[in-house]
């Protein structure tokens, strides 16, 4: 049965899946996006950049711009920050605005696979399985992943893009896929920085052990395509070191080379680590499941097609894990490829397992897909439990929901000082939101215990608290939580 739009048939089977993907997509994505506030430290910095780029149209080079934050040098690269810059054009500063670019970008991401396997494996039906696996990888639907406003789930779909265009111009050497290559790579280089140039060792391994090398070589269009990736990302940063001396030296010490090679932030780990981390836990099964699906590559009968993308995703993941793991600096998020990398090599594999069964009775078909779908349902219900119960992390992420209760509850409590000395990026970000909000918010930021006499102040955080009420009488306004909003009566 079909329904014809216009000049377009659809097949009901088609829509009816569609639309079943499109709910299923929507609780991991979209569902309670800003129940939880902007959270301290990464979510929170890439928040302030954007911040200062939508009010000033200027690159953020040191946080101490805003008014009473510490020294603290910026060296992250903006692509994926413009699109969060757009999106606070358009709806405010908010959560949402900080957040829903990376929600879309993953989602379009997951549309694209669909039509990809359609078109490329004249699979209609493998494509949404990239979705789905995605969606339950538990370590990719969490904090700093796809639903917070940090940028390690964009980068994720920019590697996993840039790896399908390299496989389709080593098969087809197609002028657009190679187009499709060197964008993606800027989009990854330009968010990440080099760590983008890990997807370089498994497309170079994958084109040796697939006799293609020496071709690659001999190619122009590929010495141009790269040439480019390196003349724009070196323009980029030259740029930013002209605007901003110091700043390659800052980027390289403590962003890339620095990381590699000494543990930063308390985030060292032994080698094996990811790996544990991956396959035990926040990947698991999945992960188990991809060695699997290469072996079965190897087969006679398997598509060329089907056997170099299976081959060169498998190389790339690989390659991205080995050298990540013998980082000195080693934090769950630096990983994100791994997932999505991961979920294409499921969708491969699916178009493997949906070929073996093509001759195969009903039942044996219905037995092979229903456990596979039980333990997706099982693995599904257990990342909506964390999304319809989420919880602060840290106390100086609990600044915005106190705001938020306050603004609510007592609209006319408007002037008040935030008071935060940690590193205060979340409560200077809620800070500028509600004062640029034109409802007569008169916010204030510090990080010292100084105050005046009938200053109101705000705060979380016991080493704030603490010293307060050894120095100051004062009067409890309102109390939520860890937090706390005083009026100041006198010293001691």
């Amino acid at each position: 049965m079909s329904v014809r739009l216009g000049k377009y048939t659809i097949e009901t089977t088609d829509a009816l899946v569609f639309l079943l993907f499109c709910i299923a997509m929507y609780f991991p994505i979209f569902h309670h996006l800003a129940k939880l506030p902007i959270a301290i430290w990464d979510e929170s910095l890439f928040s302030l950049r954007a911040l200062h780029l939508h009010q000033t149209g200027e690159y953020l080079s040191n946080f101490n711009l805003y008014d009473g934050l510490p020294s603290h040098r910026n060296t992250k690269l903006p692509f994926t920050t413009f699109f969060q810059v757009l999106s606070m054009k358009l709806i405010g500063v908010n959560e949402y605005a900080i957040r829903l670019p990376i929600s879309f970008i993953f989602l379009g991401t997951a549309l694209y696979m669909i039509h990809h396997f359609r078109y490329r494996f004249e699979e209609k039906w493998a494509g949404y399985v990239f979705g789905l696996v995605a969606i339950t990888a538990i370590g990719f639907v969490k904090p700093h992943m796809l639903r917070t406003g940090d940028q390690d789930a964009p980068f994720a779909c920019y590697m996993v893009l840039a790896t399908i265009q390299f496989v389709r111009y080593l098969d087809t050497r197609s002028t657009w896929s190679l187009v499709g290559f060197v964008c993606w790579s800027l989009a990854a280089v330009l968010t990440k920085n080099l760590l983008a140039g890990l997807l370089a060792p498994g497309i170079l391994i994958y084109a040796l052990g697939s006799k293609q090398l020496l071709g690659l070589v001999k190619d122009y269009k590929f010495w141009l395509a790269s040439l480019s990736i390196i003349v724009v990302y070196v323009g980029v940063v030259y740029y930013y070191e002209v605007q901003f001396p110091g700043f390659f030296d800052r980027m390289w010490n403590y962003e890339l080379a620095g990381r590699y090679t000494t543990a930063f932030e308390h985030h060292d780990k032994s080698p094996g680590f990811y790996l544990h981390y991956l396959s035990i836990q926040e990947f698991v099964p999945y992960l188990l499941i991809t060695p699997i699906i290469f072996g079965l590559s190897f087969r006679e009968g398997v598509e060329p097609e089907l056997k170099s993308s299976i081959q060169c995703t498998m190389a790339v993941l690989v390659c991205y894990l080995a050298i990540v793991s013998f980082s000195q600096t080693q934090t769950t998020w630096y990983v994100a490829p791994i997932y999505l990398l991961g979920a294409y090599m499921m969708a491969l594999g699916f178009v493997l397992l949906r070929k073996s069964l093509l001759d195969k009775s009903k039942k044996t078909i219905l037995s092979t897909y229903l456990p596979i779908g039980l333990v997706w349902l099982i693995l599904y219900c257990a990342v909506l439990n964390n999304i319809f119960s989420p919880s602060p992390i840290s106390k100086d992420d609990k600044y915005g929901l106190f705001m938020a209760k306050l603004a609510k509850e007592n609209p006319d409590i408007k002037t008040y000082t935030l008071v935060d000395n940690n590193f205060g990026t979340t409560a200077t970000f809620y800070k500028e939101m509600y004062n640029q909000k034109d409802e007569g918010y008169s916010i204030g930021y510090q990080r010292t215990i100084d105050y005046d006499t009938d200053q109101v102040i705000m705060t979380c955080l016991n080493n704030v608290l603490n010293p307060t009420a050894e120095q100051y009488e004062f009067e409890v306004l309102r109390h939520w939580d860890d937090c706390k909003l005083l009026k100041i009566l006198s010293k001691h």
